[in-house]
C-alpha cells in the first residue's frame, strides 16, 4: 500500500475505534440496569464433587434461554509452547515445571474457541488457551452438558479500549486482544441449575455395558413419557380407583417400559420413577428425568445465595486507566467491605515455566510426538504472566479463575478494591503452609484456594474496580515506560504501529468488504478469511454455494478457510441472523493455492486475522511481570522460598 492510502486507513479506523468506545460505554451503563438486582451467575461446591477431590461448579442465577450466552464474554490468554518449553530432549514428567504445566492443563482449552489457533503456524508449535471463569470452573457431565462455546464470538468482537489504530505505547502487547470468548446455552438453563460444558468427545469414558447407560436422548424420552402419563391420569381423574391407578402406573414403567426400552435400561428407568403416580409432577418440577435423577445438579437459589459466591458484580468497558484497554466496572452498588469478585486459583508452584524457549518436535520411545527445547535460552515470556497472581518473595504463581476478575486493572493511588484469602469451607487454608511442591500431589492436584476481591469502600455502579498490583509491579512498569520510550526513540519500535486484524475487522463492521477488481489490498501481516461450508450447484459444475449443515454450525474454527472477495451484492435488508446486508461470491483458497469459487458468503462469515508471529502478543519489548498479592495477605512460612536472610 502507498503511504497515503495507509494514512487514509488509519484515519479511517481512528474514527471508528473512537464512536466504537463511546457506543460501549453507553451500552456498559445501561446493562448495568438490567436485572441489576439479580445475580446470573453464582459460584458454589459442584455436584460432581467428592470427599476426597471438592470442586468449584457455576450455576445459573436465572433462567437461560436456548442458544443465549452463559455469564458474560471472557478474555483468552494465549499460551505458546508452554508444555514444550518446559520439556528437555529426553522426555522427563518428574521434573516440577512439567508437573507445574500439567496440573494447569488441566484447566484449559484448544485455541479453537478462542480465535488464537492462528497464532503459530500449523505444525510449529502447540497453542492452548486459558479463559477465566467458565473456561476453568464449568463442570464436565456428559448427560447433563448444556453449554459450549461460540466459535465467532472472539472472531467479531467489538473493539474495547484498545488504542487507536496506529498509535505506539508502552502497553501493546502486556494484555491479550483475544476477548469476547462467549459461552453458549445448548438448551434452555433453569435457574439454580449447574453449567456444564461440551468437553468434547475425548473426555466421555467408555461404559463396559453400553446398552445399559441411559444416555441423554433416553431421558428426554422419559420425559415425554412422564407428560403422558401426567395427562393421562388428569383426564382419568375422579374414574380411576386408587388401586386401579396404581395398577396401571405399575404396568407403564414396569412392562411398557421394559419392553421399549429393553430389559436393562428398563430396569434403570424403573428404579428413577416415582412409585406413586402422583410424585410425577415432582420429577417435571424438578426440570426432568435427568435432573430428578442428579438433585445437586438444580440448587434452590437460596441455597447459593447461602453456600455460593455471586459472579455477576462485573461487566467490561473501556478502561480509564492510560494505556490499559478494557476494564472491569461495578454492575450494581457494591458496599464497603462487599464481595467484588470470588477468584478460585490454579496453582502454579514454579514460575520458571512462564519463561519461553525455542522449541522442536520429537517422538518418544512409544510413537507419541511431543514439543520440547531446542536448547537452554530464554527467547521470552508468556502473556500469562501479565494475568497471574504472585509475590516477589515466592516461586509460586496462581492463575486467577474469577469471571471478570482479569479486567480488573492497576491503581497504586486510588484502588478501591483489594484480594484477601477467602474463609469458604472449600478454600483449602491448610494449604497455605505447605511446600509449593507438595501441592503437585495427587491429592492437591485440584482447586483449592480461593482469593476474594473486596471492596475498600463504597463502590459505584458503573465505577471501574480496581486493585494496587503492588509496588514491585510499578516499578517494574515505571522502568518498563523508560525502556520503551528509549526504544521508540532508537528505531527498535515504530512510532507508527502495524495494522493488526482486530482494526480492520471495526472497521467492518459498518462496511462491506472491497472486491479484488476494486483494488482490496491489505498488509501482509493480515489473512481474509471465510467461514465456509459448501454445496455444489448443480447448474454450474466446480461451483459451490454457502450453506449451513444439518448438524452443528457453519460457524465452527474448523471451518474458517482462507479467502478472497470476488463480487459484492447488495441485498434489500439486513439478514435476520445479524450482519450487513450484503452477499459475496468468494474464491475459497485450499493450502495449494487453487481457488474454488464460492456464492452466497454472508458479511458475518468472513473474518480478518493476524498471521502466525505478527500479533502484539509476538511484541518482544511487551511487558511483563505477575500481579502481587499484597504482602500482608501472602503468607508467611514455605510460601517465601525466595526471600533473603537479613544479615546478623
Amino acid at each position: 500500500q502507498t503511504k497515503t492510502s495507509d494514512c487514509i486507513i488509519v484515519s479511517t479506523m481512528r474514527f471508528l475505534t473512537a464512536a466504537a468506545t463511546l457506543l460501549f460505554a453507553t451500552a456498559v451503563a445501561a446493562a448495568t440496569k438490567d436485572n441489576n438486582d439479580e445475580c446470573g451467575l453464582y459460584l458454589a461446591a459442584s455436584s460432581t464433587s467428592d470427599a476426597d477431590t471438592p470442586k468449584w461448579g457455576l450455576y445459573a442465577g436465572t433462567d437461560i434461554s436456548r442458544h443465549s450466552p452463559v455469564g458474560h464474554p471472557e478474555l483468552a490468554i494465549q499460551t505458546l509452547n508452554l508444555g514444550g518449553s518446559v520439556q528437555l530432549s529426553e522426555r522427563d514428567q518428574t521434573r516440577i515445571g512439567v508437573q507445574s504445566v500439567a496440573l494447569f492443563e488441566e484447566y484449559i482449552w484448544v485455541a479453537d474457541s478462542s480465535a488464537g489457533k492462528r497464532e503459530l503456524p500449523r505444525h510449529k508449535g502447540r497453542i492452548v488457551s486459558a479463559v477465566p471463569g467458565a473456561g476453568v470452573l464449568g463442570g464436565f457431565n456428559a448427560k447433563l452438558t448444556n453449554a459450549d462455546w461460540d466459535h465467532t464470538g472472539a472472531y467479531f468482537r467489538q473493539s474495547i479500549g484498545e488504542a487507536t489504530p496506529g498509535t505506539t505505547h508502552p502497553g501493546r502487547g502486556a494484555s491479550t486482544h483475544f476477548y469476547n470468548v462467549t459461552l453458549r446455552s445448548k438448551e434452555d438453563i433453569p435457574a439454580g441449575a449447574e453449567i456444564f460444558l461440551d468437553y468434547g468427545e475425548n473426555w466421555e469414558d467408555d461404559d463396559e455395558d453400553d446398552d445399559a447407560e441411559l444416555k441423554k436422548k433416553d431421558y428426554e424420552k422419559v420425559d415425554k413419557l412422564i407428560t403422558q402419563m401426567i395427562d393421562f391420569f388428569a383426564k382419568y381423574e375422579g374414574e380411576l380407583t386408587d388401586a386401579a391407578k396404581s395398577e396401571i402406573y405399575d404396568f407403564l414403567i414396569r412392562d411398557i417400559v421394559n419392553a421399549a426400552a429393553g430389559p436393562k435400561k428398563g430396569k434403570q428407568i424403573y428404579l428413577l420413577l416415582p412409585k406413586n403416580a402422583d410424585e410425577l409432577v415432582q420429577v417435571k418440577e424438578a426440570g426432568g428425568a435427568l435432573l430428578f435423577s442428579q438433585p445437586s445438579a438444580k440448587r434452590d437459589i437460596e441455597w447459593l445465595k447461602q453456600n455460593g459466591k455471586c459472579m455477576d458484580q462485573l461487566v467490561i468497558g473501556p478502561s480509564t486507566i492510560p494505556h490499559a484497554g478494557r476494564g472491569a466496572f461495578a454492575k450494581r452498588r457494591i458496599a464497603k467491605g462487599g464481595l467484588v469478585s470470588p477468584v478460585p486459583l490454579v496453582h502454579i508452584p514454579d514460575k520458571s515455566v512462564m519463561d519461553m524457549y525455542e522449541v522442536t518436535r520429537s517422538v518418544d520411545g512409544g510413537g507419541d510426538k511431543y514439543y520440547h527445547r531446542v536448547n537452554d535460552e530464554v527467547i521470552g515470556q508468556q502473556l500469562l504472566l501479565n494475568y497471574c497472581y504472585g509475590h516477589p518473595e515466592s516461586s509460586m504463581l496462581f492463575f486467577p479463575a474469577g469471571s471478570m476478575s482479569s479486567f480488573i486493572n492497576h491503581s497504586a493511588k486510588k484502588p478501591n478494591a483489594v484480594m484477601t484469602f477467602s474463609k469458604h469451607p472449600q478454600h483449602q487454608e491448610e494449604w497455605l503452609t505447605k511446600n509449593p511442591v507438595d501441592l503437585l500431589l495427587d491429592e492437591n492436584a485440584h482447586i483449592g484456594l480461593m482469593i476474594e476481591i473486596v471492596a475498600l469502600r463504597n463502590i459505584k455502579e458503573g465505577e471501574e474496580v480496581l486493585i494496587d498490583y503492588g509496588p514491585e509491579w510499578q516499578k517494574a512498569w515505571d522502568a518498563h515506560v523508560l525502556s520503551w520510550d528509549a526504544h521508540v526513540a532508537a528505531g527498535d519500535i515504530p512510532k507508527t504501529w502495524p495494522i493488526r486484524a482486530l482494526d480492520i475487522n471495526q472497521e467492518h463492521k459498518s462496511k462491506g468488504f472491497a472486491t479484488k477488481e476494486e483494488g482490496a489490498d491489505y498488509p501482509e501481516n493480515i489473512r481474509q478469511m471465510c467461514f465456509l461450508v459448501v454445496k455444489d450447484v448443480k447448474e454450474t459444475p466446480g461451483l459451490k454455494r454457502w450453506a449451513n449443515p444439518k448438524r452443528g454450525s457453519t460457524y465452527d474454527d474448523d471451518n474458517l478457510f482462507d479467502c478472497g472477495v470476488v463480487e459484492r451484492i447488495e441485498l434489500e435488508e439486513a439478514p435476520p441472523h445479524g450482519g450487513l446486508a450484503f452477499n459475496y461470491t468468494v474464491e475459497w483458497y485450499d493450502d495449494d493455492e487453487e481457488a474454488t469459487r464460492v456464492i452466497n458468503v454472508p458479511h458475518q462469515a468472513i473474518v480478518f486475522v493476524d498471521e502466525a508471529y505478527t500479533s502484539d502478543t509476538f511484541e518482544k519489548h511487551a511487558f511483563r511481570h505477575a500481579i502481587d498479592i499484597p504482602d500482608d495477605v501472602f503468607p508467611k512460612g514455605p510460601w517465601r522460598d525466595l526471600a533473603t536472610v537479613p544479615a546478623e
